[in-house]
């Protein structure tokens, strides 16, 4: 062994990482002094409207028509409730939303998120079975979306089915609520479908929303429900539509009372507004799953079969105005 070999004391290693620190500390400052420096970008956000282009629905709809050979007539949303509507559509082409270049997709576990395009009571119809909602994180311009794609396939006539909550004491669980108006919560807010630059190939640039929801529809919803002996369950009303996804405080269900509105809920109304701006004439049912807060709620039995009704008479109204319209009736 060389004893002229003197050991290492460590003093020029504690050196040596003492200077690399130091270094690294010059480095990381000098670099965020240069972050913050630097001009910081600009992120613009795209606004509703522009969410899709026509050129982008119009490749939509163009696949659809191409997959199934069909132009419907009748644009059908379902609400969960009533997704069973679908399995009326006679011999259906079924697309799955993926399949749909840049068609948007619900993160909302348990969506059935498809297509059905067949036939109803003699009427060709898209029905969209698994929609999205703005609650769930995606942009209002995405939950309107097949609205403007049923518009490009054909459609003429939009039937809107959703669930809300009764505001008004004389709604019950099971009643199916025709909508004659609404009151748009989340437009006062900012969230509205047409924010952005208008493309007149969809819709002139500040529809009339006064008359958004068809007469002829409404009367015709009112005559089969006294046809088919439900005109006790089958109700007219004013829909107010809220962001969502907590429910109304007590205090501001007293205030929607006060203003006219008898059921709420956290769709419909964006769809509805796209429908009226690109000239479809549009149906709302709205399916009322529950009480207004100083009502009780029914016992587990009759609250099952009470919904259970409703959704039949709901899918019973479909059905014949389908038919009615399409037979000239």
């Amino acid at each position: 062994m060389n004893r002229n070999i003197k050991m290492c004391n460590r003093d020029c290693c504690e050196l040596k990482t003492a200077l690399q620190i130091r270094r690294m500390k010059l480095l990381i400052e000098k670099r965020l002094q240069e972050e913050a420096n630097a001009k910081p970008k600009d992120i613009i956000e795209t606004p509703q409207g522009e969410l899709y282009s026509f050129d982008d629905v119009q490749k939509m709809a163009n696949f659809i028509i191409n997959r199934t050979e069909k132009k419907p007539k009748f644009g059908l949303i379902l609400s969960s409730h009533v997704n069973m509507l679908a399995d009326l559509v006679e011999s259906p082409v079924v697309l799955q939303y993926t399949d749909i270049p840049k068609f948007p997709v619900s993160q909302l576990r348990g969506n059935n998120s498809k297509l059905f395009v067949g036939q109803i009571m003699g009427g060709t119809v898209i029905a969209a079975q698994g929609r999205m909602h703005f609650y769930e994180g995606n942009p209002v311009g995405s939950c309107t979306l097949p609205v403007r794609m049923f518009k490009l396939c054909g459609v003429e006539y939009l039937i809107i089915i959703c669930s809300a909550g009764a505001v008004s004491a004389e709604h019950n669980v099971g009643d199916v609520v025709a909508i004659k108006d609404h009151i748009n919560i989340m437009s006062w807010c900012g969230s509205c479908p047409l924010v952005g630059l208008n493309d007149a190939r969809f819709g002139q640039r500040n529809p009339s929303i006064i008359d958004a929801y068809d007469e002829m529809l409404l009367a015709k919803t009112t005559e089969i429900s006294r046809e088919i002996g439900q005109d006790n369950r089958v109700k007219t009303g004013v829909y107010v539509c809220v962001g969502g996804p907590a429910y109304e405080t007590a205090a501001e269900q007293r205030f929607f009372r006060k203003i006219g509105a008898d059921v709420i809920g956290m769709s419909m109304v964006p769809e509805v507004i796209i429908a009226k701006h690109c000239g479809l004439k549009v149906l709302g049912l709205t399916l009322v799953t529950l009480p207004a807060h100083d009502v009780a709620v029914p016992a587990h039995n009759e609250y099952a079969t009470l919904l259970m009704q409703g959704k039949k008479t709901c899918i019973e109204l479909v059905s014949r105005i389908i038919y009615k319209i399409q037979n000239n009736l």
